[in-house]
């Protein structure tokens, strides 16, 4: 029997040729399996981490760092623990801010009596003179309270100004007339002006008795001196710090 032998031209398809496309195929889908199975451990992962992040919003995992105080108010992180300490007293608990209070009183009566006295001798304007008067009449009425203050809360003042106010004082010792009228009244002026936002601050928030009348008393002399200051016409605003929206 002849064997039949295929048309010329008729296409064939070595073994090999087919063993190859088989193994190409082979490879594509072990590979797909692979990428299935990475993007499925992926999407777990990211699914497990938004589980986990929205356990913690909702308080279920660590709490988050809220200071929020009773009544609503909240604490800034900034301030130092040290500073919301309380001391016992008979009156009420004394803070670290009651202390500054007092503190600042007193070195602020020894600078304002001391530069005023050197107004009323190197001024011949009366408006700065008797802003100046008042202010040591006051002052020195100011700071014996003060100091009756501290004796019952057992606190001992300093007996002379903060260093940064004896350089001021020091600086007026060699001034005369109007250099000396300038530098008088805006020094105490923007003085005043910080003394009184402790003041108001001290007075809101103190649990003490004693600091409580205190401050009235002191922010009503305050409050005096920056009109009488004021009126002399020397006062130059542009000096004055701009304030602070976030100061509590």
């Amino acid at each position: 029997m002849v064997g039949v032998e295929p048309p010329t031209g008729a296409s064939r398809i070595p073994r090999s040729a087919g063993h190859n496309e088989e193994a190409s195929r082979k490879s594509r889908n072990e590979g797909t399996a692979v990428n299935s199975r990475t993007i499925r451990i992926t999407l777990a992962a990211i699914c497990a981490l938004v589980v986990a992040c929205s356990s913690a919003a909702c308080g279920t995992g660590a709490a988050p760092r809220n200071n929020a105080q009773p009544g609503g108010a909240s604490q800034q992180a900034a301030v130092p623990a040290a500073d919301l300490s309380l001391s016992p007293s008979p009156f009420g608990p004394l803070s670290a801010a009651d202390k500054k209070l007092l503190t600042l009183v007193r070195q602020t009566s020894l600078r304002e009596i001391t530069t005023s006295q050197m107004a009323l001798q190197r001024s011949s304007d009366p408006r700065i003179r008797q802003a100046a008067q008042m202010i040591i009449n006051q002052h020195i009425d100011l700071n014996q309270r003060d100091l009756d203050v501290a004796q019952k809360l057992g606190l001992q003042l300093p007996n002379e100004p903060a260093p940064d106010m004896q350089v001021g004082i020091d600086r007026m010792k060699t001034e005369n007339g109007k250099e000396f009228e300038n530098d008088y009244t805006n020094t105490l002026r923007q003085a005043h002006g910080e003394a009184l936002v402790l003041i108001a601050k001290v007075r809101a928030d103190t649990q003490n008795s004693l600091v409580r009348s205190f401050a009235d008393v002191a922010g009503g002399f305050i409050r005096m001196h920056i009109q009488m200051l004021e009126q002399t016409g020397q006062v130059n605003y542009t000096k004055l710090p701009v304030p602070n929206p976030q100061t509590s």
